[in-house]
């Protein structure tokens, strides 16, 4: 298939990835790699101080083959570990660049010790920390310390029993009734207690629900993202890292590095992705992509479940992982599909089947669109707080939009504090809003529908941009900063 530039290159599980299986993410770097395999090298370093390293010099490391990174001021070569790291090659994205706040934010303190086997050394004459990061990580060991990052157990126990008593009530109409119109009905519950299956999966494999991080991965994942939703946890945590340490970042060629916007050629979410794009006919599509986006919503759960059954058969994990993953999915497909032909008739049971995979796709992804699609995409250096600011809105919170969204509305706060529990969210963002007062940073916030118009009129912006292309009213190469 061709790539964004000459050929459609293999994309990395984004939202509506058709060719992308998210098990073999292939990280596009700031620097391009050659089509041959590199080894890690060498480069010769300047006279400094014995065991320091220069800014210029750690920059030069930054890519998978070479990785060196920035943990207050302490420089470490990660090029070996970064493909057996825990949390995926996520590791990557920070290559050549200070990973300070990424670190903080993603590990536990233990991940502190493991450290000093990848260190070579100290940064020389480092940059003075800018007020902006210094205010922010006082904000945040604020928080610690008051105790916001402490989930309440029983917040979560509800949560459980009220996914499960959505599920119940799918299954309880399909029993009293097999019309078509109680299947639907039933079939839109099923997508609906799916949708806050993933919601729940995601504040545990975040962390945010008990310090146990085993018990988060395997009840949180295994249980309620594998078994009930029907995800790979693997999949999903490897995709997903990668979108919260680079949300809409792009390489220096506009290739996107965050997964959920690697979606071309069905979508493209800027004038510069588009402009990556010289097939003709990839063009023709995306100059529609606005009619097409509704629709795609309803499909994208099917791209996902087959994303995460290639990401359990075929990414590098330990043989258990393996095994567990496959048993637990499909434990979902047997379980799901013995329900509805144990209930329904066969017409109603495939109607069943088919709609609430529909309804849980559309569910799903809305959420996520509106949460970062329609902001800005970047490929220039940003640090941790700008960038999640800049890539990231909140839609406004009230007692259906918590819930609809599994607190997901409330983007920003958990973008800059990513393990910090649901129910704590909105008492966080008085504290972030006086953060971005003081700074002059956007701080957006909107309501659902507002949300989702400005996700349409990216789309709309973009689609118009490509039919210019195509009548050449605009040359191709003045594309990125044609308004």
């Amino acid at each position: 298939m061709a790539s964004s530039i000459t050929t459609v290159r293999e994309t990395s599980g984004g939202l509506w990835s058709k060719w992308g299986n998210g098990s073999n993410l292939s990280f596009v770097t700031r620097k391009a790699l050659s089509d041959e395999p590199q080894q890690a090298q060498s480069i010769g370093r300047e006279p400094f101080p014995e065991g320091f390293l220069t800014t210029e010099e750690v920059s030069k490391h930054d890519n998978p083959h070479d990785c060196w990174i920035v943990i207050n001021d302490k420089v470490y070569d990660v090029s070996a570990f970064g493909k057996r790291h825990p949390g995926g090659p996520v590791v990557f994205t920070q290559a050549g660049r200070d990973a300070t706040d990424s670190f903080k934010v993603f590990h536990s303190a233990k991940a502190w010790q493991y450290l000093h086997n990848f260190y070579i050394g100290d940064l020389y004459n480092p940059k003075p920390v800018s007020e902006l990061l210094k205010d922010y990580r006082e904000l945040r060991t604020l928080l610690m310390r008051s105790q916001f990052f402490r989930s309440s157990k029983m917040y979560y126990v509800y949560k459980c029993l009220t996914n499960f008593a959505i599920l119940a009530a799918s299954l309880a109409v399909i029993s009293w009734s097999k019309s078509y119109s109680a299947v639907l009905f039933s079939s839109f519950l099923l997508g609906l207690f799916w949708q806050q299956c993933g919601w729940l999966s995601h504040d545990f494999v975040h962390h945010q629900v008990t310090e146990n991080r085993s018990f988060n991965t395997y009840f949180g994942g295994l249980f309620w993202g594998n078994f009930m939703q029907g995800f790979s946890v693997g999949w999903w945590k490897t995709k997903h890292n990668v979108h919260h340490a680079a949300t809409n970042e792009c390489d220096e060629k506009y290739q996107p590095i965050d997964p959920d916007i690697d979606t071309v050629p069905l979508l493209a979410w800027s004038k510069e992705i588009l402009a990556t794009v010289d097939d003709q006919f990839f063009r023709s599509i995306l100059s529609v992509q606005h009619l097409l986006f509704f629709p795609l919503l309803f499909l994208a759960r099917f791209s996902w479940l087959h994303s995460s059954w290639t990401h359990a058969s075929e990414y590098e994990m330990p043989k258990y992982m393996r095994w567990a993953e496959k048993a637990t999915l499909l434990g979902h497909y047997g379980t799901v599909i013995a329900t509805a032909f144990y209930f329904l008739p066969i017409p109603q049971a495939l109607c069943w089947l088919i709609f609430s995979q529909l309804f849980s796709g559309a569910l799903l992804s809305i959420v996520f669109v509106i949460s970062h699609n329609g902001m800005d995409v970047y490929n220039d250096p940003r640090d941790f707080v700008t960038a999640q600011l800049s890539s990231t809105r909140n839609i406004e919170g009230n007692f259906f939009n918590d819930w609809f969204t599994g607190g997901l509305n409330r983007q920003i706060e958990h973008h800059l504090f990513p393990s910090l529990p649901r129910h704590n969210l909105a008492k966080v963002a008085l504290y972030v809003k006086a953060l971005c007062s003081k700074h002059n940073l956007h701080y957006e916030e909107l309501s659902l529908g507002v949300g989702i118009a400005r996700v349409f009129n990216r789309l709309l912006d973009v689609a118009s941009a490509a039919k210019r292309i195509d009548r050449q009213e605009v040359p191709f190469s003045r594309v990125r900063t044609e308004d």
